[in-house]
């Protein structure tokens, strides 16, 4: 791995994707997890690997418990020239790695009977590991079979089955949402950012270029209405909100475009192999602590806003 990351980002992206598309790989996918399955798996393994985990890829022995099928697509985020962010965010055009898939399969119980539309993010940088992070239909499980129905973000609120598991409560103690400072903290040539600025939270809202019937469907045409996503086609429209307070007046600014710039496809490596990191907001929380007091404005019944340390949800040995 330490030979990969010296990679440019370029080098890297063209080696993952050259994975995701082999020949021997694309159109086929991992298999789905029936309710009883994903509950006992979730049981039993670390929620802290998809915060730790510091490569491309899962690591051995380690398979997706959600999500576990989706499709996969590079594609160009076009960030506009007044965008206050830094590193990913800065203005300008940054290219990436999206995959595309329902957290649960089509119609579980998991998915309150439709589908729970999700995004992971991946931008390679330069010599540096990849700016993950991942997104969820704001609406939550269960509403449209339309993937691309509603807003998707870095903030929602998990089905409340499993905030009394106490799963997700292993790795952060705010749970309902992934942090985006890492995304901010080195440009895609690798260049270091001395002070981040970063967004609270990130929105990908439908454009309608990409758009399906609201009807009951199989994974499999679900994975196939995903895949007809051609090249060039404008997906989402890109807003942040740049802090707790700022969400709670609504106040909601234009970040930028993503478009795809390839054909999207199945991938058994993608299902099996490819890895997005998710981070801890506590990493958030302690480079801005005044979200903290913000925070309590918005009434978060599941965050518990603090800047950690985050050693305390990480193993020692």
């Amino acid at each position: 791995m330490v030979e990969f990351e010296a990679q440019t980002a370029e080098q890297k992206r063209l080696q993952i994707w050259g994975e995701v598309t082999d020949p021997s790989v694309v159109g086929k996918s991992g298999p789905t997890k029936g309710d009883i399955a994903t509950v006992a798996q979730i049981l039993t393994e670390s929620m802290r690997t998809p915060f730790d985990d510091q490569w491309e890829v899962m690591p051995k022995g380690r398979t997706k418990v959600i999500h576990a099928q989706g499709v996969h697509c590079a594609f160009n985020l076009s960030v506009s020239s007044e965008s206050p962010f830094t590193g990913i965010l800065a203005a300008g055009n940054q290219a990436g790695i999206i995959r595309m898939g329902s957290a649960g399969p089509a119609g579980s119980a998991g998915s309150s009977g439709t589908i729970f539309p999700g995004l992971g993010i991946k931008f390679l940088r330069s010599g540096v590991r990849s700016a993950d992070f991942v997104a969820l239909r704001t609406t939550g499980p269960g509403g449209a079979w339309n993937f691309f129905d509603s807003v998707f973000a870095n903030h929602v609120a998990p089905p409340s089955a499993l905030v009394k598991l106490g799963k997700f409560q292993q790795a952060s103690g705010c749970i309902d949402m992934v942090g985006l400072s890492d995304v901010c903290s080195y440009t895609q040539a690798g260049a270091k950012v001395e002070k981040p600025v970063f967004p609270f939270n990130i929105l990908f809202e439908p454009t309608g270029k990409a758009n399906f019937s609201n009807v009951k469907k199989t994974d499999a045409e679900l994975l196939h209405e995903l895949s007809s996503i051609k090249a060039g086609t404008d997906i989402f429209n890109v807003y942040t909100y740049a802090s707790p307070k700022a969400e709670k007046a609504g106040e909601k600014v234009l970040l930028g475009k993503l478009s795809t710039t390839s054909p999207c496809y199945q991938s058994l490596f993608g299902d099996e192999h490819l890895f997005f990191r998710h981070q801890r907001m506590e990493e958030d929380f302690a480079l801005m602590p005044d979200w903290i007091d913000e925070m309590k404005e918005l009434g978060d019944p599941v965050c518990v806003a603090t800047v950690g340390p985050v050693s305390k949800w990480q193993c020692t040995k």
